[in-house]
Order: structure tokens, then C-alpha cells, then sequence
């Protein structure tokens, strides 16, 4: 596989996003910081390569997927993607080497999100949507996910029923319910092979987590 750095645009692109990012009026939060950025772009390189598909599409993309940011509990937060696809094809005529590859980046960027619902029309564009959600699955993907939610003061979980047992599922207010709603279902949903063999130990990590947590808090009901 390419070092990134092989690829002319490669440093002048992270240079530009570091100076954009920098230029926000507001800053991020942990999960959709410049780290995840860069972790999905390795990914999306590791699966481009596995898949045969188009690398410097697919790691111009993830380094590009989050180009306009919303936190999760704004009103536009699910269409970030379609934001930052807009932009994409500037970004990419104003980078040396990827002026012909900006329809196919901005692509690949447009239909990554989950919340946005976008399905991938190109093998690239499924390369990268799995990218991203390997992200979020596995210890990172924990880490993540309480991030995100206590960046909008959201509690850890229902404190009477943290499972939702008998309760609607709220992931705005509960982050522990994230993980039903949304997080425990992304392995069954990657569209790739080398996606769905990659999920598999992250989602057993989650599983082995969610299990010492209702052990501890099942501790913890019972003291009560």
C-alpha cells in the first residue's frame, strides 16, 4: 500500500484542512476532531487496497468526509455530508493531482454519513461509508460515543432503566443508547467484505464492554 506522503497532494491537502479546521467558529468535539479524520483515512486506504478500489479517491475523500461540521444535536447535523460534498469539487480543483478526481471524491463524501442515509454508487464511495463507521465501532468507537454525546451534556444512561427495557430509546439524552440505536447495527451494514471482516472484533470489543456495564450496574441496583 502507498504511504500517503507518495502522493503529491497529500501534504498540501492536511496542511489546508488543519488550517480550516483552525478556522471553525466553534470548536468540535473529540470525536469529529482532526484524530478521527485521519483514522478514517488510514482505514479507507487499508480497505481501498483490500478491495481493489481507487486509493487516492478513497483517502482524499475520508480526509474531506468531514469538511463541514454540525454538532449531533443541531438541526443540519445530517446533512453535513451533502455540505461538505458541495465543497469537495473546489477543494479538489484547487489541489494539485486530484483536479480529476473531484466528481468521484465529492461522490464517495456524499453518501458516507449515516444519519444522512446516503447509499455509495461506486466501490470507492462504499469503501469510504465503511471506513467511517469502523470508526465508530471498537474501543475508539466507545471513546467516541461518550465523547460526542457529553459534548451536548447528554448522561451516561437512564438512571432507572439503562437498557431501555421499558422505555423508548432516546440517544440524545441517554448516550448508552446509542449503542442499540445505531452503533450495534453498523457490522451488519458494512458494504464491503474486507468492512464486515474488520467490524467483527470491534463489535465483539463493544459486546465485552456493554457486558461489564450491566454486570456494574446491576452491582449497583442491587445496593440500592
Amino acid at each position: 500500500m502507498p504511504r500517503p506522503f507518495a502522493f503529491p497532494w497529500y501534504v498540501p491537502l492536511i496542511a489546508r484542512l488543519k488550517a480550516h479546521l483552525a478556522a471553525e467558529p466553534a470548536p468540535r468535539d473529540a470525536a469529529h476532531d482532526l484524530g478521527h479524520i485521519l483514522r478514517t483515512a488510514t482505514l479507507a486506504q487499508t480497505l481501498a487496497q483490500a478491495e481493489g478500489a481507487d486509493q487516492e479517491i478513497c483517502l482524499a475523500a475520508a480526509l474531506l468526509h468531514d469538511l463541514v461540521y454540525r454538532p449531533k444535536n443541531h438541526p443540519e447535523s445530517s446533512k453535513t455530508a451533502q455540505m461538505a460534498a458541495e465543497l469537495v469539487p473546489i477543494w479538489c480543483r484547487e489541489t494539485p493531482g486530484l483536479e480529476d478526481k473531484a466528481e468521484a471524491v465529492a461522490s464517495a463524501v456524499a453518501s458516507h454519513s449515516w444519519s444522512g442515509g446516503g447509499q455509495p454508487l461506486s466501490l470507492e464511495a462504499a469503501v469510504v461509508q465503511d471506513a467511517d463507521r469502523l470508526e465508530a465501532l471498537g474501543a475508539i468507537g466507545v471513546a467516541r460515543v461518550f465523547a460526542t454525546g457529553g459534548s451536548f451534556n447528554s448522561g451516561l444512561w437512564h438512571p432507572l432503566d439503562p437498557f431501555a427495557r421499558n422505555r423508548d430509546l432516546n440517544d440524545k439524552a441517554w448516550i448508552l443508547d446509542h449503542f442499540e440505536k445505531k452503533l450495534m447495527k453498523l457490522p451488519g451494514l458494512m458494504k464491503t467484505s474486507t468492512g464486515r471482516r474488520m467490524a467483527e472484533p470491534r463489535q465483539r470489543t463493544m459486546e465485552a464492554f456493554l457486558q461489564a456495564l450491566r454486570i456494574e450496574i446491576d452491582l449497583e441496583f442491587r445496593g440500592n
